[in-house]
């Protein structure tokens, strides 16, 4: 979803009419008796709500002679012609204003109703700005508080006093500013008193200073009831004796009764109970709505009657009620729990005590105990009548279940209540004794010893292990375990977890067989009973850490260099490569096979047995130098593999193998325990010619048997008069291409000639490091990017094809 803030311009249509915002109405204005023409006595004034009104002001019925008219644009009111007006004489206009822009019709406007302008010579009384005044206040409003504003218009320009005076009831408890009009309350008020009118009629009179005029108006003010009385009950406390305990639900009790001094909803009443076992209705009677029991409180039942009235905010007024009952023999014993649940060792002696039963009787009676049947005596254990005391018999006890199960009586004896030893009444209790067990077996491992346990290399944290369990004989607490694993000595940490309750071992960190962790790890696991004190039994097994494919096969050389006679016969061991695999099994089983370093042809000269990873000669040699590749691979699932590769260089036919200064190397003395890598003994060769030579070292003690150790040295003849290849041209470029070319594309064929032995090819490579390098002499596009032009630069060395 999205949101847009979407913003509507709403257009005006003219639609709404004008209207007169004169006042006081009705318009009324005087006219000086000697006026000259052109004088204003009067301003019309109307607003439009429309935005494009445009209003101009009429005469529609003029009752004056044409003595006035009126500006159709500032709704000015003027006087016309030089006659005098007559004193006293009213002079009446009848107006009106239109928006011109309010078109209706061709011939009618949007216009407001006719209004009534009375116009009188020389002097009128003033004039107040409503016919009659009306206010309504609460009872509780402030003393001298503001109640009505009273105004009246001079059309003398001059000041006006005001009076205030009261038709009948309520004189004196309102009073006027002379000069302000504004009327106030003069006294406190209060609606339930009964001398006090709820409604006021007065008369506000307006006199102008000096000239006399004065005009009046009506002024009504009612005051409202407040809710200003709580309800009252007749009486502060209600009461009602010898209310059977078993009278039916619903019966009427006793009837209360509130009354409020307020008036109308104020005064309206309803009740409510502060005890859920009775109610009252609107009347005041109060019932009762559960079985009642004199047994309880005491005998008798107090709570709070609440009367409440409608008013907002409501008022509420309290009463106390008191239900006083009578006792009947309906209570049986009450046991303190209906099952108990006593432990008793094991070994207990006779007479031991087991448990006391409790009971009560809310009557009041007395509690007589038994076994079920009114026996004194069960099996071992034995109860006392009056106290409820359980022990074990006299006799030879031989406690030899788990728990006992008695079931116990209370019976009361009926003395509450006359008759009461006729309805006598029976509870039951149950007492489970329990015999306790004594800690004296520890936890065993019973399958301890057949515990083989088997996790992967490399399984995440918290994989399961296997499950132990141990058994202890005794009971109860006392035989149940909880397992821990026991750390081993000068170890960090515990390499394993095992669940508390169920035994479960998970692995506590992620294992590496080839790693510190070795191909088997003990674990030491101990149970734990809950007895006091507690006792402990332990199981060591071992944890095989299983072998997964995470290793690859690692040759012992980066890479193989090897001296071959041209004249080798076909069959010959040539080099044998070695790899070896840090895993297990298949997974560290490696065959040997070969693939082409950059000659495809090199394959056809050169085989490798799989298993052993002797190179053989397959076809006589023919030509210069061969490079082959030897992949080892593992037969793990899946199967990693690595590369190494085998550089085999042709020598010549008669060249020698190297003289060695003396035909034999003896005695040489080493001290056993000597440090690895401490030079033993200096051999020495020399070449006859000037090529490559393989030998192999061999160091042989005298002992017996003796045990010898052989090493290959590699020598090679290098000419010191080396020069580097020289380049046909001395700068090849510029050199432009197409972009987008394909990656391979050929680019240009570049050369140089060898001023030195045959076999040291001239190099040429990409100086980009992710760049393939190539021995051939032609430069191809490797990038999959888009190149403007190439620029080849280089020195006495190589060449670098850099690319801009």
């Amino acid at each position: 979803t999205d949101n847009q803030r979407v913003i509507l311009q709403i257009t005006d249509v003219n639609d709404e009419p004008p209207y007169f915002i004169n006042r006081p109405l009705p318009m009324q204005a005087v006219v000086k008796l000697n006026a000259a023409p052109n004088t204003p006595v009067f301003t019309l004034q109307a607003r439009d709500p429309d935005k494009d009104h445009d209003i101009h002001y009429f005469l529609v019925r003029d009752r004056t002679g044409g003595r006035f008219e009126v500006d159709e644009k500032s709704g000015v009111v003027r006087t016309r012609g030089s006659e005098m007006f007559q004193l006293d004489m009213e002079y009446v206009l009848y107006v009106k204003a239109e928006d011109q822009n309010g078109r209706i019709d061709d011939k009618h406007f949007q216009s407001t109703p006719e209004e009534r302008l009375s116009i009188v010579g020389g002097k009128r009384p003033p004039q107040f700005y409503l016919p009659k005044y009306e206010k309504t206040i609460p009872e509780n409003a402030a003393k001298d508080s503001d109640i009505i504003s009273v105004k009246a218009k001079s059309f003398a320009d001059r000041e006006i006093r005001y009076t205030l005076k009261a038709k009948g009831q309520g004189a004196g408890t309102f009073n006027i500013g002379p000069t302000s009009g504004i009327v106030k309350l003069a006294k406190e008020l209060d609606f339930e008193d009964v001398l006090q009118p709820h409604i006021y009629q007065l008369v506000v009179t307006a006199t102008e200073d000096s000239g006399g005029f004065s005009t009046s108006v009506d002024l009504t003010i009612k005051v409202t009831d407040v809710n200003d009385n709580p309800p009252k009950f007749d009486l502060p406390d209600y009461q009602a004796h010898n209310i059977d305990e078993d009278i039916p639900i619903g019966s009427s009790i006793l009837r209360v009764k509130a009354r409020d001094s307020d008036s109308g909803t104020n005064a309206e009443i309803t009740y409510s109970v502060s005890d859920d076992h009775f109610r009252v209705d609107n009347k005041g009677i109060i019932y009762n709505r559960k079985t009642l029991d004199a047994d309880d409180n005491n005998a008798y039942y107090e709570f709070q009657v609440t009367s409440t009235d409608r008013g907002e905010p409501a008022k509420e007024g309290t009463a106390t009620i008191r239900i006083y009952t009578k006792n009947k023999n309906d209570e049986e014993p009450n046991f303190s729990q209906q099952v108990y649940t006593p432990n008793v060792d094991e070994n207990a002696g006779p007479n031991t005590l087991v448990t006391t039963v409790v009971a009560s009787d809310k009557d009041g009676d007395n509690v007589e105990f038994g076994f079920v049947g009114g026996a004194r005596k069960s099996g071992q254990f034995v109860i006392e009548k009056m106290t409820g005391v359980i022990r074990l018999h006299g006799g030879a006890i031989s406690l030899d279940r788990d728990k006992y199960e008695l079931n116990v009586t209370a019976v009361d004896d009926g003395k509450c209540c006359p008759s009461g030893q006729h309805s006598r009444h029976t509870s039951t209790a149950v007492v489970v004794v329990f015999i306790t067990d004594v800690n004296d077996n520890k936890p065993v491992f019973k399958d301890c010893a057949s515990y083989h346990a088997k996790v992967e290399e490399s399984a995440s944290n918290g994989s399961p292990v296997i499950t132990v369990h141990a058994t202890d004989e005794d009971k109860g607490v006392n035989g149940q375990v909880r397992y821990s694993i026991v750390q081993q000595p000068n170890q960090k940490g515990t390499k394993f977890t095992v669940d508390p309750e169920t035994g479960e071992v998970t692995t506590n960190k992620v294992f590496d067989r080839e790693g510190e962790d070795g191909k088997f790890v003990s674990v030491t696991v101990k149970a734990t009973d809950n007895g006091d004190p507690s006792l402990e039994g332990v199981c060591s097994f071992t944890v095989e850490i299983t072998d997964i494919n995470d290793n690859p096969p690692l040759f012992d050389r980066q890479k193989y260099i090897e001296n071959v006679k041209q004249d080798t016969n076909v069959g010959t061991n040539i080099l044998r490569v070695s790899a070896s695999d840090e895993d297990a099994d298949n997974n560290g089983a490696i065959v040997y096979n070969l693939t082409s370093a950059s000659n495809p042809l090199d394959l056809e000269y050169f085989e490798v047995q799989p298993e052993s990873g002797w190179i053989i000669l397959k076809k006589p040699l023919d030509r210069g130098d061969y490079e082959v590749v030897v992949t080892a691979t593992d037969l793990g699932q899946p199967p990693l593999t690595s590369e190494v590769l085998v550089v085999l260089n042709i020598v010549d036919r008669a060249n020698r193998p190297p003289i060695w200064d003396l035909q034999v190397y003896e005695p040489i003395k080493i001290k056993e325990n000597t440090s690895v890598g401490q030079n033993v003994y200096s051999i020495k060769a020399r070449l006859v010619v000037r090529e490559s030579y393989r030998l192999t070292a061999v160091a042989q003690d005298r002992g017996f048997p003796p045990l010898s150790r052989t090493v290959d040295v590699q020598i090679d003849v290098v000419d010191r008069a080396n020069n580097p290849p020289v380049w046909t041209q001395s700068i090849y470029g510029p050199i432009y291409i197409k972009e987008n070319l394909p990656v391979g594309a050929g680019v240009i064929s570049v050369k140089a000639r060898s001023v030195v032995l045959p076999d040291q090819t001239p190099f040429v490579g990409l100086s980009d490091p992710n760049a393939r390098q190539w021995s051939a002499m032609q430069l191809t596009l490797t990038y999959a990017d888009t190149f403007h032009n190439v620029i080849l630069s280089y020195n006495t060395t190589y060449t670098k094809f850099s690319m801009t």
